[in-house]
């Protein structure tokens, strides 16, 4: 995943984006559910123009719509689904975004909810042999949950990025990637 951090005066936006190849990796979804939309179209128009009896095609149509959107929907989120969050340091607000491209939902807290940013080891596998390591960096505080502000493969440039965004909102960027935790 990229991390980009926008500083255009006042505002800053933190754009956070999947790697190319996790986009790629939508494509066949998409491919598959275009071609099974396609068959759906084409099912429909025969349902609607009278060339296919209703009793006999709709319980097919209705199972092809939902493979179909069981195909396409994972397609749309891998490869356009982005997230955003804006910090505006004079309102003193956080704007968590996720842009779908076609709906934007919109969380917002105000920066005082948030005391610190840690920089921490990213768990997202069970596999523990993996060599591969992933660092996020997150606004985090005293109410129940955090906002991501970055994801990392290199935990010195996580920590870099933690303390310079600290620096830029006033709060102390908290090193946790060495901390050692019971697994649940």
């Amino acid at each position: 995943m990229s991390t980009v951090l926008i500083e255009d005066g006042t505002p800053l936006t933190v754009v956070l984006r999947g790697d190319t190849t996790a986009r790629l990796f939508g494509a066949p979804f998409l491919l598959v559910g275009g071609y099974l939309g396609y068959q759906l179209a084409g099912g429909v128009l025969d349902l609607l123009t009278g060339r296919a009896p209703v009793a006999e095609m709709f319980v097919g149509t209705l199972l092809l719509a939902i493979v179909t959107a069981a195909f396409l929907v994972p397609a749309w989120l891998l490869i356009f689904s982005r997230a955003r969050i804006e910090i505006d340091r004079t309102a003193r607000t956080v704007t968590y975004v996720r842009d779908l491209r076609i709906y934007q939902r919109r969380q917002q807290h105000a920066l005082s909810e948030f005391d610190r940013i840690d920089v921490d080891l990213l768990s997202v596998s069970p596999n523990r042999r993996s060599n591969s390591r992933a660092y996020q960096v997150e606004l985090a505080g005293s109410r129940p949950g955090t906002i991501p502000v970055g994801v990392f493969d290199d935990g010195e440039q996580a920590l870099m990025f933690g303390h310079r965004l600290g620096a830029m909102i006033g709060l102390p960027a908290a090193d946790l990637r060495f901390i050692e935790r019971d697994d649940p």
